[in-house]
Order: C-alpha cells, then sequence, then structure tokens
C-alpha cells in the first residue's frame, strides 16, 4: 500500500504535506540528536503499523525526511525517534514514540498518539482582503464558551463545564457584525491540554483544538468570517510551551537543564532553561525553533487565511529571537495586523519591529478614572506617547480576558480560599467592568456601573487607537469569565442576558458608537489629538481629533456628578462662529439614559470667547462633529 517515492524527501516543508496529485506525502522532522527516525503509518486505527526508515538530509543534518506513496489524507502517523546516545545529555535507550510537532490535525493531545495527515485544499468561497490598519474595531471572544449557555445550542459538556465548537461559535457571528464590529480576535485556537481551559497551554502549535472540530472547519468558520466582513487574528502562544507535550525531550536530548544534575529537568531541542511562570520559555535564539515558529505563523496566513496574529506576552521572548520571528513575518506578510502583547513600547516598535501593541495600561486607566475621578488618566488615554501609529495601541478600556478572567480557588499553602485574579491594590478583583466598579452580584443594577461602562466604550471609540471589545462587555455581562465552572458556577457567555433590557441598551450604544467611529475618519486619522478644554473643577476634559478640514470630532468626558439640565456649561473649542452637532451622547435614553439629556438636533455655534454652550450629563460621554 505504501512505498518510498524519495528519501530524504524532495519537500522542505516540516510535517506531512501531500503530493500535488495527493497520491502521497512528504514527512520532515527535526530530529538533531538522534540516530534513526522512523515513520510508522496506517490507513486506519485497526490495521497494523507499517514502519518507512527516514534518511537525513544531506544539507540539513538535523532533519530526516522521506516522500511516501500512499500516504493520503486521513491516515494516521508518527514517529519512532532512536536517540544517539553516547554523552551525558544523549541517554540512547528504546526509540521514543512522537507525534509530529507539525502535526496540522491530531485526534488529542496526548504525544504518544498519532496524528492525521491533513488535506489543507479549501475552496474559500469569500473574496476578502484584509482592511488597511487604521480601520479595525475588535470584537475578542473564546470559542469554546461563547455559545451554550441559555440559548438552546447543545454543546459538549463534561464536569468541569461546557465547550462550544467552531461550527457552534459560527452561528453568533451576525451578532457580532449587527454591532459594527469588523474584525475578531479569537484567543487562541490551536490544539491545548484538558479541555475548559482559555488555550493558552499549547500542545500541539499546528493543529486545531480538537474539542473545537476539524481544520476545514475552522477555515469554513473564517470563511463565514470573511463573508461578513469580519477580520480574523489569531492568538498565538509562541512564549511557553509545556513540559508535558510531545516536544519536551523530542529526540530524547536532555540539554537545556534547570538543574545540570537533573536530566529530567532539561525540555531538549525545543527548549530554553528559561522558566517564565507559565512553562518553559522556548530556545528562541534556534534558528531551527525560529523557523518552527515562523512556519506556524505562514500555516495561518496561507492555508487558513487569517489577517493577523497577536503575540502573547512578547516579554517572555529573547529579544533576539522575537525579532528574527516577526522581522521574516513582516517581510513575507507585510499587509498582515502582526501585533504584540506588551508593555514597553521602545522595545516592541523600537527594537523588535512591530507594527501594533495592546496598550495593556488602558483598562486600569479607565477604570482607575472612574472609580477615583482621575482626569489625568483620561489625558493619558488621550495621548498616543509612544505609539508610532495611532492605530498602533490596541485599546480596550472596558477591559480583556486577562482583567475579567478569574475563578475562585483553594490554595493548598495557605489552606485558604481566594481569587486565581486578585486584581490591582486599588481595584476590585477580575471581573466584568459593570461589577469591577458596581460590585459583585449588584454591578448591573448600579446605575453609576452602567453608564461609566458606556462612557468606557463611547471613549475606547474617540481616543486614539484601535478599540477591542471582549466578548460580554456589549451586554453589560455581569460576574467574570470563565470556560470552567468553579465553586461559584457556569461562567461562560450567558445569553439570557445578552436581549434583556439592560443588554440592549449598552448593545444600541456600542452599535451607534462603532458607527460613528466609521463614518467619521478623524476617530481613525494617525494626527495626535489636542486637548483644547480642561475643567479639573468640574471633572470635564474635551479634545479634538481631526482628518484634515474635512472631518473635525470633539468628544467631551464629564467625570462627576455634575449635570448642566439646560445649554449653560461652555466648552472651549475656538473657531468663533463655527458651528457643530451632537452625533453621540452615551446618557440617551436608548443607552439606559434620559430624554433631553444632551444636545440633539442642536444647533451649536462657537462664541466669540471660542465656546460654544451645551446641556452636559453627568458620567457622560458627548461627541460633537463640526459642521
Amino acid at each position: 500500500m505504501y512505498r518510498v517515492v524519495n528519501s530524504p524527501s524532495s519537500s522542505t516543508a516540516l510535517g506531512s504535506k501531500l503530493f500535488q496529485n495527493k497520491s502521497g506525502s512528504s514527512f520532515r522532522v527535526w530530529a538533531p540528536f538522534a540516530s534513526a527516525v522512523n515513520l510508522l503509518i496506517q490507513p486506519d486505527e485497526v490495521t497494523p503499523q507499517a514502519s518507512f526508515a527516514l534518511a537525513r538530509d544531506a544539507g540539513h543534518p538535523g532533519y530526516w525526511s522521506a516522500d511516501i506513496a500512499g500516504a493520503v489524507a486521513g491516515h494516521l502517523y508518527q514517529y519512532a525517534v532512536q536517540n544517539r546516545g553516547g554523552d551525558e545529555f544523549d541517554p540512547g535507550g528504546w526509540p521514543l514514540l512522537r507525534a509530529d510537532p507539525c502535526a496540522r490535525q491530531v485526534a488529542s493531545s496526548d504525544p504518544k498518539l498519532p496524528c492525521l495527515i491533513s488535506d489543507p485544499d479549501f475552496s474559500f468561497k469569500a473574496p476578502f482582503q484584509t482592511p488597511s490598519f487604521q480601520n479595525f474595531i475588535i470584537y475578542q471572544a473564546h470559542v469554546g464558551s461563547f455559545a451554550g449557555r441559555n440559548d438552546n445550542i447543545p454543546v459538549r459538556t463534561d464536569a468541569n463545564g461546557g465547550t462550544a465548537t467552531f461550527s457552534q461559535f459560527g452561528t453568533k457571528l451576525d451578532y457580532i457584525r449587527s454591532m459594527n464590529f469588523n474584525a475578531v480576535q479569537f484567543l487562541p485556537t490551536g490544539e491545548y491540554r484538558g479541555t475548559e481551559g482559555q488555550a493558552y497551554n499549547p500542545s500541539n502549535y499546528y493543529a486545531p483544538e480538537v474539542l473545537y472540530g476539524k481544520a476545514d472547519d475552522l477555515r469554513r468558520l473564517i470563511d463565514a468570517c470573511h463573508a461578513r466582513g469580519l477580520a480574523v487574528f489569531f492568538d498565538v502562544v509562541y512564549n511557553h510551551m509545556d513540559g508535558t507535550d510531545n516536544l519536551w525531550q523530542f529526540d530524547g536530548n536532555n540539554d537545556h537543564r534547570v538543574n545540570a544534575s537533573d536530566p529530567t529537568s532539561g525540555g531538549g531541542i525545543y527548549f530554553s532553561a528559561v522558566d517564565t511562570g507559565f512553562g518553559r520559555r522556548p530556545d528562541h535564539d534556534s534558528p531551527d525553533v525560529q523557523r518552527f515558529f515562523i512556519e506556524n505563523a505562514a500555516m495561518w496566513f496561507d492555508e487558513y487565511h487569517v489577517d493577523g496574529l497577536r503575540f502573547d506576552s512578547a516579554v517572555n521572548f529573547s529579544s533576539g529571537g522575537l525579532k528574527a520571528i516577526v522581522q521574516a513575518l513582516i517581510k513575507r506578510y507585510g499587509q498582515k495586523f502582526i501585533y504584540a502583547e506588551d508593555n514597553d513600547t521602545d522595545y516592541i516598535f523600537g527594537q523588535i519591529g512591530f507594527p501594533a501593541m495592546w496598550d495593556m495600561n488602558s483598562p486600569f486607566a479607565f477604570a482607575r478614572a472612574v472609580a477615583h475621578r482621575d482626569l489625568n488618566q483620561v489625558k493619558s488615554l488621550v495621548s498616543r506617547w509612544g505609539f508610532p501609529h495611532a492605530w498602533s495601541a490596541i485599546r480596550y478600556l472596558l477591559g480583556s480576558h486577562d482583567q475579567i478572567f478569574n475563578q475562585w480557588e483553594f490554595d493548598n499553602t495557605k489552606r485558604a480560599w481566594q481569587w486565581d485574579k486578585p486584581g490591582a491594590s486599588d481595584l476590585r478583583e477580575n471581573r466584568y467592568f459593570v461589577e469591577l466598579i458596581g460590585g459583585p452580584l449588584t454591578g448591573r443594577q448600579n446605575w453609576y456601573a452602567l453608564a461609566q461602562a458606556r462612557m468606557g466604550w463611547a471613549l475606547n471609540i474617540a481616543v486614539p487607537g484601535t478599540p477591542m471589545m471582549f466578548m460580554g462587555s456589549e451586554c453589560q455581562h455581569y460576574g467574570y469569565w470563565n470556560p470552567a465552572n468553579d465553586p461559584f458556577g457556569d461562567h461562560r457567555f450567558d445569553w439570557s442576558i445578552a436581549g434583556d433590557p439592560t443588554g440592549w441598551e449598552m448593545r444600541n450604544l456600542v452599535t451607534d458608537a462603532n458607527n460613528v467611529r466609521w463614518n467619521n475618519p478623524a476617530l481613525r486619522s494617525d494626527d495626535d489629538a489636542q486637548i483644547t478644554h480642561c475643567d479639573p473643577q468640574n471633572n470635564v476634559l474635551g479634545f479634538v481629533r481631526w482628518d484634515g478640514e474635512a472631518n473635525v470630532i470633539l468628544t467631551v468626558v464629564n467625570l462627576s456628578d455634575n449635570q448642566w439640565d439646560q445649554a449653560t456649561y461652555g466648552v472651549n473649542i475656538g473657531g468663533g462662529g463655527d458651528h457643530w452637532h451632537e452625533i453621540l451622547n452615551s446618557q440617551s435614553p436608548q443607552y439606559g439614559g434620559w430624554n433631553d439629556s444632551g444636545n440633539y438636533l442642536a444647533n451649536l455655534v462657537v462664541q466669540g470667547d471660542g465656546r460654544f454652550f451645551i446641556r452636559l450629563p453627568k458620567w457622560s460621554v458627548l461627541i460633537f462633529k463640526k459642521a
């Protein structure tokens, strides 16, 4: 059934790659400390495995490969790797059963089980071009926990909770698009160890998570996103590896030890000796490890048509390795949105060369602004200091998964129950914004918390930066997010509140605010914002953004209980005789505010002293357009 065509392979691709006519596959694996590598292959689980010796590449002796006729899509395969032995880091011994590190599809996270040959050919139906980088409003979402709770969708369940699939997530795309988002950032979609996790513990970098579906299920989801005008960004976890996955001591070598005398403490060829606190750091300085991650990223771009990648925890890379990986990808995929999670702009932009970065201070700045009535925190959000472009700052004032994930757990050391994410010293433990401000259980009934959450998103679309919202924030979700149950119950997205009155009010605000951003190029401009009005006595700030002379936008933030029910509050703007009109008021009645709270349909004329006069509701963001 199987036959060796070439050994070593004529292909240079890592993993298994089907021949052009799909009658067989090439196989290539990196195992520099092996004395032999055999491919074990079978058409199904019941047929005995056939074994074929791979040959060393002449020019790259660390790689082993062969072209095998008859090895077609759906067949199962794995490697038997014989360590060479002969020194303190290479014990020799029996062949090690290993899953292919670059397998495009696996049956599970078990490193000793066979993986599957996958056919990457897929008929993408939706023509789509990655938008220009200034034109993103991002919805961040987790596949497994976005469907299945109070929506009559039967997801997979176990003792820890429920997990949705790629196809079940796809039923929610119209919901996302209806609010005028044009991009979805998925939390990691690759195979990870466990079931209902956040998915930041990767076990198989090239394979989609089995619980979510197969490779083509993920491609169908991306195609469906594109059909609705949604760009797709993936979260990649290249900064740490699990010491129990199939890459640990892959070819038997146990170098890179944490304890020089303990061979079990060394991960071998893929690992460094640095512990990140989440797992061992990969050996990013190795050109072969760099190649592993570069080809992984290229796979997401080429075989899945994703529009961008977020590098998780850039601080946990070696700087030289990170730069090599990122620059190789930018050179090849310069039209794709490649960005980092970090808080050092000099490092990310100046040293590494990323185009964009999460503004990790943005959720804390806004939470502190409302919690402490601190106008300086709002000023920090108006600034784009350190970011080369306005869009380079990805801002998420209401929080990302990092500020909203939590769990109630028992600490065996302290013998006490505690929060996994206790939060900053001056803020509450991690949870959705309305409870961060309004209190657990009561936040969704707290008028101030609801109003301040509306302010957060209205401000998010107005300040320089790329706006991002984590799922649930658009409907004033209660509690905290966790894909798994904890002693306090189920913390997945609750669809029973997405359409209740409180949920609809926030969704109306999000929809209209996003539309304001789309309709006003000034809010996507690369020019710096200018603060034209600062009233520290009343805690009111006004700033202007513009797109040439064609589109000029003023945003006014009232961070207080002070309220002007008549048009008596003067806003400094300059330009005597200019006319302005209000295009968004976060306290409008359809959002949860009240009638006549703002300046709807009013013709606002700048007086000789450079001010125009408005109604200004308490705890509000108002946006005006120059006529």
